[in-house]
Parts: C-alpha cells; structure tokens; sequence
C-alpha cells in the first residue's frame, strides 16, 4: 500500500495548529491590550523627558541669574542670648 506525499509528514516538521475560536479572540484580545499600553508608556515617558528638560532649563537659567546678581551684604541681626531655664 502506498501513500501519497500528502499524507506523510516531513521528518522533524510539527503540523501547525489551528486555533480554537476562544483562542483567536483570546490573542487578540491580548494584542490589543499590549498596544493599548504600550502607548500609554510611550506618552509617559515621553511626558516624563519633556517634564525634566524644562525643569532642567529652569534650574539653569535660575542659577545663572543667582550668578548674575552682587553677592548680599551680610545682614547685622543681633547675636541669640541663650534662654535661661525657669527652675521650677
């Protein structure tokens, strides 16, 4: 009896799988997901690297203006007395 080349498998090579119904809508529900949150890390950590650029401008052009500025005379404040503990 012999069989046709269709009816052997190849040696090594598995026959694909086919997918239940559940198991489609189970992976592309699992596709959509993983997109969805993706983009939502993307904006964050874009909104996170916008938000530290400013703050580190910022910072800078703050410090150059303290750079720019006389340093202040020492203000004369008078010298603290210690208080002297009631005795009870």
């Amino acid at each position: 009896m012999k069989h046709s080349p269709k009816q052997l498998p190849e040696v090594g090579v598995r026959p694909k799988r086919v997918l239940s119904p559940s198991e489609q809508k189970s992976l592309a529900t699992t596709a959509a997901a993983s997109a969805i949150i993706n983009d939502e890390t993307n904006k964050w950590e874009s909104k996170t690297a916008r938000l530290k650029a400013l703050r580190l401008a910022k910072e800078a052009a703050d410090e150059a203006e303290r750079a720019a500025q006389p340093p202040k005379a020492p203000s004369k404040s008078k010298a603290k007395t210690p208080r002297a503990t009631k005795a009870k």
